[in-house]
């Protein structure tokens, strides 16, 4: 029968071990200082045994997470020190492999460090003990250490080469967070040798992976890369509205506009009518194809649209013609497509959060959202595809596209959706010439008609300095400033969150949302969730 002592250790082990998975899903969940301080528990139990009840390989294994954690915190002397107590310990037990992965990281401690030689050494040992135990899974982690090292000295090729190489091994050896750790290098290095359509790609399933899976920890290691889509969703939505709120005083007030100054135009004028800092249909629309999206996780539902929107029309202001005679329809029990009258900008105006729940590189879904969704106020074709054009520019500005990307897609959208439905691609031209620099604002202000307002929108987000010149230039261009500001607010807001876009703007306090703030970042959370499961 085992003596109380030895029962007493075992259980003291278990707890420890207990201790150290806890600590182990807080570490890579990225609350830091919680892990650390559970590790820290863990090893205090273990440290409380005698020599022959303690079990060393759970030791081992709870010094070397904490090596991690002093990593993530750029202790270096306390992660090397961690590092080589789990290194003597897996060499005494004869673990081999806890000695490669032991190695690996006093490299990456030396490293930080700043001794590259040391280094080196370490990581060519753990290299040639990986080769010689068949390691193929830890040989793979060392290569994506070395293109982490080959990125910070500048050479992203070779380094994008040696991510794609562990990418690969990982995604045989079906290990989650090292399959979305080595996405978020190869994005990275993607990025730096100029191929950006791969980074958006590996940037893009990175971000949804860490969503899905909680990987926080990446958050943490890579803020400028591994960032919140629900945040950046919440940042959007308000950029818009206050893009919205800064054109109302100005609609269809054209001359005035131009010679305005940005002091003029940021002092938020009441329009006759209408309160100071009001929000237009612009955005009462755009939230409420946000909420009926997120509500059904990127599927649209004209019929059920149509019937929120006819119940909320009284309470929002400023609805266009072709909106208003589709919500006639709809209460007459007409479920006819709206007739091909003039084509307008009302379903471009709401299409930014289609392209914001469904995944950049899900084109042919989107755009069947998107005709589907603008055809139940919105039959004109040049409506319709001005509409898949900012829906796809919403997406792609999510990720964070340059303004050259982004031009891309539009015009590719708008070649793609001119032929879905059937008309010619003549907002594919426009937009060349936006993209080329030789699009000029129309002299009387921006019309109605949806490819100037999609042209005039993306001509004021591609050359933007911030958000607040954005704004203002779009304001500048007269005519319909309230939806041209919008959709430049919310394209340029796509890179920012929330507090970011209020920060930039200091007149966002006169601004009135038709939503509390807090909703508002409920349903970008929504929206976020949903975008991110669909994407992996």
């Amino acid at each position: 029968m085992p003596s109380r002592d030895r029962l007493e250790g075992g259980t003291a082990n278990l707890r420890a071990r207990c201790h150290g998975i806890v600590a182990a899903t807080e570490y890579f969940g990225g609350e830091i200082q919680d892990a650390q301080t559970r590790f820290r528990e863990a090893l205090d139990v273990l440290e409380g045994l005698s020599d022959a009840d303690r079990d060393r390989v759970i030791q081992a294994t709870i010094l070397a997470n904490l090596g991690c954690v002093a990593e993530t915190k750029h202790d270096w002397a306390a992660a090397e020190q961690h590092h080589r107590e789990a290194l003597r310990l897996r060499r005494k037990i004869a673990d081999a492999r806890g000695v490669l992965q032991s190695l690996h990281a006093l490299g990456r401690a030396r490293l930080g460090a700043g001794d590259r030689d040391d280094a080196e050494r370490h990581f060519t040992e753990a290299g040639q003990l990986a080769d010689s135990l068949g390691e193929t899974l830890e040989r793979a982690k060392i290569w994506h250490t070395r293109a982490e090292l080959l990125l910070a000295d500048g050479d992203a090729t070779r380094a994008r080469e040696l991510a794609t190489g562990a990418l690969e091994t990982f995604t045989q050896s079906r290990t989650r967070y090292d399959i979305t750790h080595a996405r978020v290098t190869l994005s990275r290095a993607a990025r730096a040798s100029g191929q950006e359509p791969l980074a958006i790609q590996q940037g893009a399933l990175a971000r949804s992976a860490v969503q899905v899976m909680g990987y926080g920890l990446l958050c943490v290691l890579y803020p400028a890369d591994v960032f919140d889509l629900a945040g950046r969703i919440d940042g959007a939505l308000t950029a818009y509205a206050c893009g919205d709120a800064l054109g109302v005083p100005w609609e269809s007030n054209p001359g005035a506009n131009v010679r305005a100054t940005a002091s003029q135009i940021e002092q938020l004028p009441a329009r006759e009518g209408w309160a100071r800092g009001a929000t237009s249909d612009d955005t009462a629309l755009t939230l409420l194809v946000a909420r009926h999206l997120a509500d059904r996780d990127g599927d649209g539902d004209p019929a059920a649209f149509l019937a929120d929107l006819a119940a909320q029309e009284p309470a929002i202001r400023g609805l266009g013609p072709t909106t208003t005679a589709a919500i006639e329809r709809f209460r007459r029990g007409d479920n006819t497509v709206g007739s091909r009258g003039r084509a307008t900008n009302g379903a471009a105006m709401r299409a930014l959060p289609i392209g914001w729940v469904l995944p950049h590189d899900q084109a042919k879904r989107r755009r069947q959202v998107t005709i589907a969704m603008s055809r139940a106020t919105h039959a004109d074709p040049a409506a319709v595809v001005a509409a898949c054009v900012i829906a796809a520019c919403g997406s792609w500005a999510l990720e964070g596209a340059s303004p050259a990307m982004l031009l891309a897609a539009a015009a590719e959208e708008a070649r793609e959706a001119a032929q879905a439905v059937t008309t010619e691609a003549r907002l594919a031209d426009l937009l060349g010439q936006v993209s080329a620099g030789t699009w000029e604002p129309p002299v009387g202000g921006i019309s109605l008609d949806p490819y100037d307002t999609v042209a005039a929108a993306l001509w004021c987000a591609t050359r933007a300095t911030s958000l607040r010149n954005g704004l203002v230039s779009a304001v500048q261009l007269g005519g319909d400033t309230d939806t041209v500001a919008a959709l430049a607010g919310g394209l340029i807001g796509c890179g920012l969150t929330a507090g970011q876009a209020r920060a930039e703007l200091p007149w966002h306090q006169l601004v009135i949302p038709p939503e509390p703030e807090a909703e508002i970042a409920e349903t970008a959370a929504a929206l976020a969730t949903s975008r991110a499961i669909q994407s992996i």
